[in-house]
């Protein structure tokens, strides 16, 4: 079977971000499973080969007048400063062309509004799938943009309605996108690799080069967005743990080009706070590096449709600390090496960092495997492909 994942956010080999490393397993778990599968994004390389995996680069003219590819991107030149149902419509209008002379068996969208106005949506074989929330529709592009995006699918303005594989990865926002939308959004978890993400001691890497003794390892691994990761509550919480005599350093991982601009913000922070000789920015080419020295992982998170991040951290076994947002008490509230702190507060997220030191606690394998055995991608792979079977198989589809 051939399979198209489309994405309008760019695939690189330094690609950053949890959708973007999800499409690049997943189709690695697809081709294990014997299918062919291949990703268009929109990228100024035309075509390249990632991890075995061919991702196609399709963009618009436009994109040459910017150094790299951002959000800045699809705001300015397709969302529009001031978003509207035009916005979706050109949206739509891009996205199209990108697939235009794609040949494939199945088209597997990984958002809803990159389709939504999607001239013979309801003529292809095709899944789709949603990878943000209301927060993050409105912090992309404008408070409001989910509330007019909303209105518009239940007025069966766009052709959402016109399609019945509808999906998100969270059980807690397939049961809101389908009251909200009025339309069956069903849940498929996501799930990590298995092979790439192996438990393991934990190694002295990290420690060694930075010349570390007995300070513990924070690791917050997430990209470099602090209105979405809370990597100011992090620096908050961390101020804290100076305060009350913790020898300690904290990992941020996950800048790239487009997310400098948030950079001297952030140094200020750590500034202020006094924490320069605590705070490590260090971009990995494999997360692996990072997870390996890690004492503890961190995701002061505000909002996030899933959680691949601390999905690879529990799956390695590591103590984790999390904000108590709903997409993270559902994946990780059954495994005993989670520890959750109420949302947006430094002050327990500090208190519940302490207590994991003082419990001294360590890897723990055997939590690790229950996380393993319960989210693997591979299962991610397996209930695909039958909904891709299915619509395959479906001879005719009253949509009326």
């Amino acid at each position: 079977m051939k399979i198209c994942l489309h994405t309008i956010w760019e695939i690189s080999h330094n690609y950053i971000g949890g959708t973007e490393r999800f499409l690049i397993n997943f189709s690695k778990e697809l081709q294990l499973l014997g299918h062919d599968p291949f990703i268009v994004c929109t990228s100024k390389t035309r075509e390249c080969i990632i991890e075995g995996v061919k991702v196609l680069g399709r963009y618009s003219e436009k994109l040459e007048d910017y150094p790299y590819f951002s959000s800045k991107f699809i705001k300015n030149e397709i969302i529009g400063e001031t978003y509207s149902e035009d916005s979706l419509k050109r949206l739509s209008v891009y996205t199209l062309s990108q697939i235009e002379g794609i040949e494939a068996d199945i088209f597997h969208f990984n958002s809803f509004i990159s389709v939504s106005y999607l001239k013979g949506l309801e003529n292809l074989n095709c899944v789709i799938t949603n990878h943000e929330n209301r927060r993050e529709y409105d912090w992309y592009w404008g408070e409001g943009f989910f509330d007019l995006f909303k209105s518009l699918v239940n007025t069966q303005k766009t052709n959402l309605h016109k399609v019945n594989n509808l999906f998100t990865p969270s059980n807690h926002y397939a049961i809101e996108f389908s009251k909200e939308f009025n339309l069956p959004v069903k849940n498929i978890q996501l799930g990590v690799s298995l092979d790439y993400f192996k438990p393991s001691k934990k190694k002295e890497g990290l420690r060694l080069e930075y010349d570390l003794k007995d300070e513990i390892i924070l690791l917050l691994p997430s990209r470099f967005q602090p209105h979405q990761k809370g990597h100011d509550i992090a620096l908050k919480a961390c101020k804290l743990l100076k305060d009350n005599g913790v020898n300690f350093i904290i990992i941020f991982t996950g800048v790239k080009k487009s997310s400098e601009k948030y950079k001297s913000v952030f140094d200020d922070l750590v500034f202020n706070y006094g924490l320069q000789k605590n705070v490590k920015v260090v971009t990995f080419p494999d997360i692996n590096e990072a997870y390996q020295g890690a004492d503890i992982v961190i995701s002061p998170e505000r909002f996030c449709s899933y959680g691949l991040s601390i999905s690879e951290s529990l799956a390695l076994g590591i103590p984790t600390v999390l904000s108590d947002i709903p997409t993270y008490v559902e994946i990780a509230k059954k495994y005993s090496h989670a520890s959750f702190f109420k949302s947006e507060s430094a002050e327990d997220l500090h208190d519940k960092i302490r207590d994991v030191i003082q419990k001294n606690e360590i890897r723990n394998h055997d939590s690790a495997a229950d996380f393993r055995c319960d989210n693997d991608i591979r299962d991610c792979a397996k209930n695909y492909y039958k909904v891709y079977r299915e619509t395959l198989n479906r001879s005719t589809i009253d949509f009326d």
